[in-house]
């Protein structure tokens, strides 16, 4: 005699909606390139205006004297 099972709703679908369990990540979720690119940009300008602002800070010094 067969015993029924009782199926969950995974169990169910899953037929249905095959890959909807197992997202595999691909590269771009392992590395997120948007977001380093972005951030050599952002710290790139910081230091261009750090140097900016230190030469000014010479010149004004150096041209006082």
């Amino acid at each position: 005699m067969r015993t029924l099972r009782l199926a969950g709703w995974r169990d169910r679908h899953q037929e249905i909606l095959p890959g909807v369990w197992e997202k595999k990540a691909n590269y771009f979720d392992l590395h997120p390139l948007a977001e380093v690119v972005r951030g050599l940009i952002y710290t790139s300008v910081l230091w261009g205006l750090l140097a900016v602002g230190v030469y000014f800070v010479y010149a004004m010094v150096a041209g006082s004297h």
